[in-house]
Formats: structure tokens, C-alpha cells, sequence
């Protein structure tokens, strides 16, 4: 078996905008949602996405943690799409903006920022074979 992501999980304050946004814009569902309940401390959450991999969101610890300063800054997560076209039509249809990255000719890019302010790479390969998939090279 090869490693891989399977989540990714970050503090947020409203679990439902981001469920609705994540389900729309990739047409994923929601997978789980719970309470955490682990020694002094809990937190509700959500995981989004499809049987193999998810977005995970979680609210700041009940009694204590904060959440200015936990974004992912200027950082981000790639997704991977099978349309890119389709992805962007669910963008404009809920106005969010979004920017190209590059000419590449094997992966297009777009990247979008999500209603917590979270950057999300989008990409869309246009190659099966990993050597152009992953060419670095080849940016523009």
C-alpha cells in the first residue's frame, strides 16, 4: 500500500458554512460529525469528503481556545478534480473569486480562498502518467 493523505483538519467557528461550501463546490458529503470528548476538553467537528480522504473542521476547544491566529495563513491544500470547468461554474455560481496559477501542460491550477479565508489549490491534471503530472520543470 502507498501512503497518502487521508485528511486534513482545521479550527473553525461555523461548521455549517463550511459543510455547505465544501459539499458544493466539490460535490462531497458529509462523512461524520460528532462531539470529541478527550480528558478536560472537547470540540465538535465535521469531516467532509469522499470514502477515501476529507476535510476535517473542528470548533475551538469548549471553555478555552481561541481562534484568531489559527488559520492556515498563507499556506494551503491541494485538491484534485476531475473537472475543472465544473468546479469553477460551482465558484461563480456561489461568487466566489478565484485566480489561475500558470501554463503547465500537463495540470491546470486554480486557487481559491474558503469563507474561513483558507487558501485551497485546486488542480486538474491533464496527464495519467505521473513523470508529466509531477514535472516541476515544466511551471510557467
Amino acid at each position: 500500500m502507498t501512503s497518502y493523505v487521508e485528511h486534513i483538519q482545521y479550527i473553525t467557528g461555523d461548521l455549517d458554512r463550511l459543510v455547505g461550501f465544501y459539499s458544493h463546490v466539490f460535490d462531497w458529503r458529509l462523512r461524520g460529525r460528532g462531539l470529541e470528548k478527550a480528558a478536560d476538553r472537547s470540540y465538535d467537528w465535521v469531516h467532509i469528503g469522499t470514502d477515501d480522504s476529507y476535510v476535517a473542521f473542528r470548533t475551538p476547544y469548549h471553555g478555552g481556545e481561541q481562534i484568531d491566529g489559527t488559520r492556515l495563513g498563507h499556506t494551503h491544500f491541494g485538491i484534485v478534480v476531475p473537472d475543472l470547468d465544473q468546479v469553477i461554474g460551482r465558484l461563480d455560481s456561489l461568487g466566489c473569486a478565484y485566480r489561475r496559477k500558470g501554463n503547465h501542460p500537463f495540470r491546470e491550477r486554480i486557487y481559491i480562498r474558503d469563507p474561513d479565508g483558507n487558501e485551497i489549490e485546486i488542480i486538474h491534471y491533464l496527464s495519467a502518467y505521473p513523470a508529466e503530472r509531477n514535472d516541476y520543470d515544466l511551471d510557467g
